[in-house]
Order: structure tokens, then C-alpha cells, then sequence
């Protein structure tokens, strides 16, 4: 066992919201994230592309961290069309705190959690 180290594979994003509704209606109907059954009675699981989201309705407040000041994850989207990505933010009210340059764009989720969401690369 010595010399021996250990292997770490990705499971899930956890987030502990403070609104289990607000929540939800971002992660489902907003960023499309496809709620997946669960029988442990904690939380709500969603698949969002090929990462599993957890949300957790165990906080009191939203994250106090603000960007670029503090340390803090950042969770990153790629979307085929940014444009109609940021008209389709605005009609739900997304927060954005930066509108990018055209590439990308901020935004954050109800509890204030920071989600990059940039213009995927055309293949060719």
C-alpha cells in the first residue's frame, strides 16, 4: 500500500441552496437540467449535459462571496448560441454581472453561485 495513491473521480456538484423552488425552476427550467430520481429523501438531483447536480435546501442565505473578489467555484456552461442564450437569461431575470465580450458572459444562480456561460467552438 505504501507509494500507493488514491484515485478521485467527479460524482457531483452539490450546491446548498436557500430556496429549493427558486432553485429548481433555474437548474430545470432555465438551464434545462434534467431532474433524475432519487430514493434517499435528500435533496434533488438534476443531469445538466454529463455532470450531475445536487442541490441541497440546507442554506439560510445566499453565498456571501462576490466575484472577482473572493475565492470561490465557478460553474462553467458552453451553449451553441450566446445571443440567444443572454435573451433567453433576460426573460427569466438572470442575474448578469458581466456581460463578456461576445465569447462569454457571467451570470449567477438564485443563491448567487457564479455560472460562466460561453459560446461554444464550431467544429469543423
Amino acid at each position: 500500500m505504501q507509494g500507493r495513491k488514491p484515485i478521485f473521480q467527479v460524482r457531483a456538484l452539490t450546491i446548498a441552496c436557500s430556496d429549493k423552488h427558486a432553485s429548481d425552476q433555474f437548474y430545470r427550467v432555465v438551464l434545462g437540467a434534467e431532474p433524475l430520481p432519487t430514493d434517499n429523501g435528500v435533496g434533488y438531483w438534476y443531469r445538466l449535459g454529463t455532470l450531475d447536480i445536487t442541490l441541497l435546501t440546507n442554506a439560510s442565505e445566499p453565498s456571501p462571496a462576490e466575484f472577482p473578489t473572493h475565492a470561490m467555484p465557478i460553474l462553467w456552461l458552453e451553449v451553441d448560441d450566446l445571443d440567444l442564450a443572454k435573451a433567453h437569461f433576460a426573460r427569466h431575470k438572470v442575474p448578469v454581472i458581466d456581460p463578456g465580450d461576445g465569447q462569454f458572459m457571467l451570470i449567477t444562480d438564485p443563491d448567487r453561485i457564479v455560472i460562466e456561460v460561453w459560446q461554444a467552438e464550431i467544429e469543423e
